[in-house]
């Protein structure tokens, strides 16, 4: 019994420090866990915000034939606006650069608002449209100014 009863403190003294390395390793990894979970956040909370860009849209009566909405150029109503805001774009070269700082999904959203409300046509409205993901990322801070 007495060989028994060293024996069980021995064993007793292993059992604790067995539960403390466990519960040692848990706390680790739990705080890896934090850590990885912080870094995620940090690199990719920016991808919940959006740039946008307000444009004055003129729903030209010209473009938007009433009959037809679904196969009206949404996209020239796009571009006369921002040809509006910088007049001084002239050459091919320019206003491509210039169409492209809005993003394709402009003309889409205007779709959208000129079919459930057509009394828009004949208007002018101030519209914020999102701007393309380049420009975003700019304004993110994503992308060098200087290159």
């Amino acid at each position: 019994m007495d060989i028994v009863n060293r024996r069980l403190g021995k064993r007793y003294r292993a059992e604790k420090r067995f539960k403390r390395l466990g519960l040692a390793a848990i706390v680790v990894s739990l705080a890896f866990l934090v850590i990885l979970f912080a870094d995620i956040f940090l690199k990719g909370y920016s991808a919940f915000w959006q740039t946008f860009i307000r444009l004055d849209i003129h729903f030209d009566q010209s473009v938007l034939d009433v009959d037809n909405l679904a196969r009206a150029d949404y996209n020239a109503l796009v571009k006369n606006s921002l040809r509006e805001l910088f007049p001084d774009v002239t050459s091919r070269s320019e206003k491509k650069k210039l169409y492209a700082l809005v993003s394709s999904g402009a003309a889409f959203q205007i779709q959208k608002m000129v079919m459930s409300n057509t009394s828009l046509i004949g208007t002018t409205q101030s519209i914020w449209v999102p701007a393309d993901d380049d420009i975003d990322m700019l304004m993110k801070g994503n992308i060098n100014r200087k290159d």
